[in-house]
């Protein structure tokens, strides 16, 4: 009995010598008990006369936990259940009920706490929020639970593109559900920025080195978090870019190469053969030691998506030059230094000299590459789960290497991933014969707003894919999320599993995006050159996907009660509502595009009639909900980006992938797009109704084609128009599951067509092969 009617019954005991981990799991469970119950649980290192005891922390820390492993009433070691497992375990000891929450690493307990929480108590835990039951009698069954992860280290992060806004607050919760979710590692926060000056000014290169920046020191409170957590953060390295033209006035007689990233001015680089790069690595390490501590992780990229655009060598003897010079540097500095390569370098496409990216990798130059490392490494396989990196080179030829998720670039935040089929890889990893080496797992994406399913189911797998099945998900995530209505909207997410989240799904190369997020063409962005049949043909099921989209709206907004309650509920009504709105705008849009090319003008006007509205719809249904409006955004991010500055530097980052205004970046143009209310209404609804009028007016004179000249004469105004203009607010306060009921009011899909698409799909008779 942990609480009666309000009233603590029970009391949390620590260690006099418990750790800053042990101490934040034992406030959790008090801040938890008291949100559900009311009742103020008391926190002791002594144990009181009466009720229940829960003992947090190990044998080393907390004598009431080692008098139960003393008193065999417990096992609890590093080696059981092992790894960052933990135990949770009613016993009896002395005559009294008591319940140890331990792990067999320090964090292991924090673990404990949070699945007593949760797959006991019943609590929710979610990216966007929490679902906390509220009972002022809190009586619990007998508790055995004993876990252990399949993978050693579990890392979550990048997140680049989201993070870009958040404040302290936001990071601070983002770090605790990674927490909550066991990751115990976490991508580079931006710290050591003045290491470098502060290097150059030891050489005689500068006068002095400058004083930390307020960002700085805020990243490096996120880094302190992240290990009070007990996560692992990897050191990036420098690479000898950026450097100031003192230093090669100081040193001429230095090598160096020029490199070029995307179309942008080459930019120089060290050679990596030059000792003055072991140098810099070397006394970057030390310094980071010094000021950071370490987890002996580091990252280290030899041209970070650059090509080489001046005579050198030929790429892999500069890449041989980069391995040696990195671990003899990682080696002279840290002894126990592990090298963190990432496979997204290994670009195994075909030669080409027009490629933004370092090409030319052939299997046999991976194989190279990484047998020339000679300090320990584990590479990350970043994009495992779509490219499959390890596949192609036989698991890196037995070397260590972590499986790793990206699922979105900069535009990943409309709802899409292959559930079960993340599910079925997993599952296929673990039970072929050649994997041994895989002893990580990383979910890293761009991005990650909106996608919280998908997110979730990665963080279980990452702990131990063998329980997990995308039916069990289904009903977990149901019954956390929803509490007592979850069961109830299980269908709504089997219906969901079965389209956006299912095989059928878009990926990050077979783009399914939104059609209006991109400038409209007549190509509409099959997607990448090599999978253009797969991705034509699940262009042709997305139809299916309007109607079973709307029944789990339907779903949904059966349950009242809950939608005036549950913020994570409104949440996903908005996204399930935006994206049913989307599928029914892309498909307007691509009949338009087949009309005009089949010169229908009668097609051409059906499918065009709805498309504006279904726009300002989006728009609607955007601006009430917080976190889709482009004004708060822009001003959250005022002080970060100069005051006035921030609404064209954050529309100019939305249309150019630069906060940098003027600095255009073509072949990135609209890659960091998304819904948001401004964006679709004064960016992508501008360039619609532009494309309509331009295919419009080409009809009615007989043309069948547009050039991209013609498009761009449009849409350059618009873009440079929007990025200028005043930020518009749109009306607040409108509360999104009306706006939903009265879009499905006034929907004509059930007359089973849209746009002249039948609802059940089209596309090829025969799929090709999807695997």
């Amino acid at each position: 009995l942990l609480t009666e009617y309000g009233r603590a019954q029970c009391s949390l005991i620590v260690g006099a010598d418990a750790t800053w981990i042990e101490r934040r799991a034992a406030d959790e469970l008090r801040r938890y008990l008291h949100a559900m119950s009311g009742a103020d649980v008391s926190v002791a290192v002594t144990a009181p006369n009466d009720g229940a005891l829960i003992a947090i922390g190990r044998a080393e820390t907390n004598p009431l936990v080692r008098r139960a492993i003393e008193a065999t009433r417990i096992t609890l070691s590093k080696n059981y259940p092992g790894k960052d497992g933990f135990i949770a375990k009613s016993v009896e000891l002395d005559g009294r009920d008591v319940l140890v929450l331990g792990g067999s690493v320090d964090r292991g307990t924090l673990y404990a706490a949070y699945s007593l929480l949760e797959d006991v108590l019943g609590v929710g835990f979610f990216r966007d929020g929490e679902r906390v039951p509220h009972t002022p009698t809190i009586d619990i069954p007998d508790v055995d639970i004993a876990e252990r992860p399949v993978f050693t280290d579990r890392a979550d992060g990048f997140i680049a593109y989201s993070a870009k806004f958040w404040d302290e607050d936001d990071w601070m919760r983002e770090l605790d559900w990674k927490a909550k979710r066991r990751a115990n590692a976490t991508w580079p926060f931006f710290v050591g920025g003045d290491i470098i000056p502060t290097i150059l000014a030891e050489w005689g290169v500068t006068s002095a080195p400058p004083e930390r920046s307020e960002d700085q020191a805020f990243h490096e409170r996120l880094l302190d978090r992240a290990h009070k957590l007990g996560m692992r953060v990897p050191c990036d390295l420098p690479r000898g870019t950026s450097l100031p033209d003192e230093f090669y006035d100081a040193f001429p007689d230095c090598r160096t190469l020029s490199l070029q990233w995307s179309e942008y001015e080459p930019y120089r680089q060290l050679h990596p053969a030059d000792p003055l790069l072991h140098r810099l690595i070397v006394d970057y390490i030390r310094h980071y030691r010094e000021r950071y501590g370490t987890d002996h992780w580091y990252i280290a990229e030899f041209a970070a998506e650059s090509r080489v655009v001046e005579e050198a060598g030929s790429n892999q003897e500069l890449r041989l030059d980069f391995v040696r010079t990195v671990s003899g540097a990682i080696a002279e500095a840290d002894p126990e230094g592990i090298w963190l390569p990432c496979s997204w370098s290994f670009d195994l496409a075909a030669d080409d000299p027009g490629n933004p990216w370092e090409a030319n990798w052939t299997i046999d130059n991976i194989r190279e590459y990484l047998d020339a490392i000679s300090v320990p490494f584990v590479v990350f396989d970043l994009w495992a789960e779509e490219a499959e990196k390890y596949a192609q080179t036989d698991h890196f030829f037995g070397h260590p290497w972590a499986f790793g998720v990206l699922h979105s670039f900069g535009a990943g935040s409309f709802l899409h991933g292959d559930a079960p089929g993340l599910v079925d890889r997993v599952h296929r990893l673990l039970e072929e014969p050649g994997p041994g080496g895989c002893e990580m797992y990383h979910t890293h994406s761009e991005i990650v707003d909106n996608n919280d399913f998908y997110y979730e189911l990665s963080a279980l797998l990452a702990w131990n894919p063998t329980g997990v099945t995308i039916e069990r998900h289904v009903r977990d995530f149901c019954r956390k999320r929803y509490g007592d209505a979850g069961e109830a909207l299980e269908p709504a997410w089997r219906l969901l599993v079965d389209t956006v989240y299912g095989p059928e799904s878009g990926t990050v190369k077979i783009i399914m995006d939104p059609a209006y997020w991109f400038r409209p063409d007549l190509e509409l962005i099959p997607g990448w050159p090599e999978d253009e049949e797969r991705t034509d043909y699940l262009r042709g099921r997305r139809p299916a996907f309007i109607v079973k989209l709307r029944d789990a709206l339907e779903i949904l907004l059966q349950q009242t009660e809950l939608l005036e309650t549950s913020a994570m509920a409104q949440r996903d009504i908005v996204d399930i509502g935006r994206q049913w709105i989307a599928e029914r705008a892309s498909q307007c849009i691509i009949a338009m595009r087949d009309a005009f090319v089949g010169r229908d003008t009668a097609a051409f006007e059906k499918a065009a009639e709805p498309v504006l509205g279904l726009l300002d719809d989006q728009t609607r249904l955007l601006a009430s909900w917080p976190a889709y409006r482009l004004d708060r955004k822009i001003e959250k991010s005022r002080e970060r980006y100069g005051g006035d500055e921030a609404a064209k530097a954050i529309k100019h980052l939305h249309v150019w992938c630069t906060e940098v205004v003027g600095r255009h970046s073509v072949p990135l143009r609209d890659y960091y797009r998304m819904d948001l209310d401004g964006l679709v209404a004064d960016y992508y609804k501008p360039r619609v109704a532009k494309y309509i009028d331009v295919l419009r007016e080409k009809l009615a004179s007989g043309e069948t084609t547009v050039t991209d000249e013609e498009l761009d004469a449009m849409y350059e105004p618009i873009e440079e128009g929007f990025i200028v203009a005043p930020v518009r607010s749109f009306p607040d306060g409108e509360d999104p599951v009306d706006i939903v009921r009265d879009l499905l009011d006034v929907d004509s899909t059930a007359e089973g067509a849209y746009c002249g698409v039948p609802a059940q799909g089209g596309g090829a008779a025969t799929p090709p092969n999807l695997s």
